[in-house]
């Protein structure tokens, strides 16, 4: 069995792949940003859709999860629902 200071010294930046993250901003623009070294290299896309760059979730999210029999957990969608209120019996 290896021992954790074997990895360490067998470990190599050369066997890493290579990742490219893709922001998206609020206003549509992409930018890809890639790790070279120790430097963060950022480029923007060329061809970059028109509009937003966020997709607008307008449904309720309902869900609750029931921390302890007295502590719930859920959104603020689930806080102003009257029905969800009434059926976790909360006053």
């Amino acid at each position: 069995m290896h021992s954790l200071a074997q990895e360490i010294r067998s470990f190599s930046k050369a066997n890493l792949r290579k990742q490219r993250t893709r922001v998206t901003t609020l206003s549509g623009r992409r930018i890809i940003e890639t790790w070279r070294g120790a430097c963060l290299q950022v480029e923007e896309e060329a061809a970059a859709a028109p509009g937003g760059g966020f997709v607008q979730d307008l449904s309720a999210d309902l869900q609750v999860g029931v921390v302890k029999p007295w502590l719930l957990l859920g959104s603020q969608d689930a806080a102003h629902d009257l029905e969800t209120l009434k059926k976790y019996k909360v006053t």
